[in-house]
């Protein structure tokens, strides 16, 4: 059976990739929206069901199955860090081997087990340890308990891992980036990508927060579990009209292949002045060529011919099937398109790919060496937004969630403060502030994608400071109403003071979030952008490790020499606001470090596509 599958899926990839291309396809600009809001729609009943897990989980695992509060926090960041690192595989398996549309369906059928599978768990009484409701002395959760619940979430995080990069990158991929009508709307595409994101957050910071505090948490999993099975049905409906790129093979590989071609000819001096022309170079179907940077000039050694490699790169052969290729050396593809003279073709199968490489080849791998300080300077913003669900709401949990004399906010629901921020700021955005900052810097998008993040890098700053005067102010509630020692006693301070940092992260991610998003998307070499598009995710769960070890780093230096701890079980014995002036610290530091390297960096530039097709269809 397991056999019979797998031939079934390479049959229909090779359907698929034969009859839409993303180079070939006749849909316009408004077939590529219509097929976007099938997308984004997939996206968010998707992330219905992943925050209707995630925000409630350390909720679930204090109160259901006893688990300390420490501990708790660990296994949501670690469940979490797993879940935003697997993207990095399931993005490499799509530019590889299967594609988007195949890693999505693959990962949709694993992800829908994981579901079921953890609402069976938090459903039968025989797999959750009896009620405590005082807290004191419950009785702990047997280890098969514990071990069913810990397996069905990290079966979701690998269906996690495989929808995540592929499902917006696939979005992107609707619009052609050399066409003047659908360009526009890939720049937006990715700002209401983050809108439908945030309605996946609002229903679940809503309705399923509600129903898994006052109704339980079998009809609060029971629910997104369905909604995501009409998802998948969704995204099935849009399968005739999807544009697809091609798998291209291991990106790991033409990676490896530079590096091992530019050590070997380590001795061979890089052509100046001209470079560009004397570097070997190929132009191949369906995909754009980058012109030459002068960065990293030690990889341009992997595309400077040798005596021996000129020789074997200089032969000619007319192909068997009377089609045209492009001279690997021509200067100019549009003055090659424009030439319809029979020309003879570079026999490319008799260059050694591990002694010389393309021009293109190797600045694909300067894009990624140079999107990797950027990863790395854009990481204490996501330790930042890790505190929404843990330390925030821990916060929340203690104060009076009162709104009116009737109803009490659940606590999960907190993040809609900064849920309604992010609705509000993106078509503010995209229609007023991007207009308005193009007039003063001519750029199509306004800001620039890395200025777009160094803004919402800034903001996480003051979302730190307003994080802790905020608990400065709840502690001296505390101390002066006597409650140290009485954690379960509601502080008389109201969970609207938590208002500004949650509203000031929604904001920030407006900018650095969906900045970010479009940067790795956009940046990454055209064969790798579910790749890309992983590198970002992957941000997320190296922030979520990053964040336990800090907290962990926190609380052993707090605690030296019989001192008590920042962090500890008592929320009202705690000294977060340290440690959130801690991150603030952290986070201008980082500040500083992300403007060296934008300084630095250099933006991806492609020349015209040139295609097969046309050259055929030509001759």
């Amino acid at each position: 059976m397991y056999r019979k599958l797998i031939r079934l899926m390479k049959w229909e990839r090779r359907k698929f990739f034969r009859r839409s291309t993303y180079i070939s396809s006749a849909e316009n600009a408004e077939t590529s929206s219509t097929v976007d809001v099938v997308v984004a729609a997939t996206e968010m009943l998707e992330r219905t069901a992943y925050y209707g897990i995630a925000l409630n989980l350390v909720t679930y695992l204090v109160t259901v199955l006893h688990q300390g509060t420490g501990e708790s926090i660990s296994i949501v960041y670690n469940w979490a860090g797993t879940a935003w690192i697997l993207p990095l595989l399931g993005g490499f398996v799509a530019d590889a081997y299967w594609g988007r549309y195949w890693t999505i369906t693959v990962s949709a059928v694993i992800y829908l087990m994981g579901l079921l599978l953890l609402t069976l768990s938090v459903t039968l009484h025989s797999l959750r340890p009896p009620p405590c409701p005082a807290r004191v002395n419950c009785e702990p959760a047997s280890t098969t308990q514990v071990s069913i619940f810990y397996f069905a979430l990290y079966v979701i995080a690998v269906g996690v891992g495989g929808i995540k990069p592929c499902l917006s990158a696939l979005g992107g991929d609707q619009f052609n980036e050399d066409d003047d009508d659908e360009r526009p709307m890939k720049r937006s595409f990715f700002n209401y990508w983050w809108l439908s994101i945030a309605g996946g957050g609002l229903v679940s910071l809503t309705m399923l927060v509600y129903v898994e505090d006052h109704v339980g948490f079998g009809w609060g999993y029971g629910i997104p579990t369905v909604g995501f099975g009409i998802a998948i049905l969704i995204f099935f409906s849009g399968t005739p009209r999807y544009r697809h790129k091609r798998p291209s093979g291991s990106p790991l590989t033409q990676v490896a292949q530079v590096l091992v071609a530019a050590v070997r000819n380590y001795n061979v001096v890089v052509p100046s002045g001209g470079a560009s022309e004397q570097l070997y170079e190929v132009y191949e179907k369906g995909k754009r060529n980058l012109p030459h940077t002068n960065t990293l000039r030690f990889l341009d050694k992997a595309a400077t011919p040798t005596q021996s490699t000129s020789e074997v790169a200089a032969e000619v052969d007319d192909d068997a099937d009377g089609k045209k290729q492009l001279p690997e050396n021509h200067a100019d593809p549009e003055a090659a398109v424009a030439d319809f003279s029979p020309q003879p073709a570079i026999k490319t199968t008799s260059v050694n790919p591990w002694r010389l490489c393309s021009m293109t080849q190797v600045e694909e791998v300067k894009l990624l060496v140079r999107v990797l300080p950027v990863w790395f300077a854009t990481l204490m913003f996501l330790v930042v937004v890790a505190q929404l669900s843990t330390l925030f709401l821990r916060q929340g949990i203690s104060m009076d969630l009162s709104m009116g004399p009737h109803f009490k906010i659940p606590p999960a629901s907190l993040e809609l403060f900064g849920t309604f921020t992010v609705l509000a700021a993106i078509p503010l955005y995209d229609k007023c502030l991007v207009p308005l900052v193009r007039g003063f810097t001519g750029n199509e998008r306004g800001f620039t994608m890395l200025q777009r993040i160094g803004v919402g890098l800034f903001l996480s700053i003051f979302v730190m400071i307003a994080a802790a005067l905020v608990e400065t102010k709840r502690l001296k509630a505390v101390d002066d109403n006597g409650l140290q020692d009485l954690p379960g006693v509601t502080v008389p301070i109201t969970v609207f003071w938590l208002a500004p940092q949650y509203s000031l992260l929604g904001l920030a991610q407006v900018f650095a979030y969906i900045g970010q998003l479009e940067f790795f998307y956009d940046q990454a070499p055209d064969n790798m952008q579910s790749l890309g598009t992983a590198l970002f995710q992957t941000n997320t769960g190296v922030a979520q490790f990053l964040t336990t070890a800090l907290v962990r780093a926190v609380v052993s230096a707090s605690s030296r020499n019989g001192h008590q701890g920042w962090i500890v079980d008592n929320i009202n014995r705690c000294r977060i606001d340290r440690f959130y002036w801690l991150l603030a610290a952290m986070s201008a530091a980082n500040l500083l470090l992300f403007i060296v390297v934008a300084k630095w960096y250099t933006y991806k530039n492609t020349n015209k596509q040139v295609f097969a097709e046309s050259l055929a269809a030509a001759a």
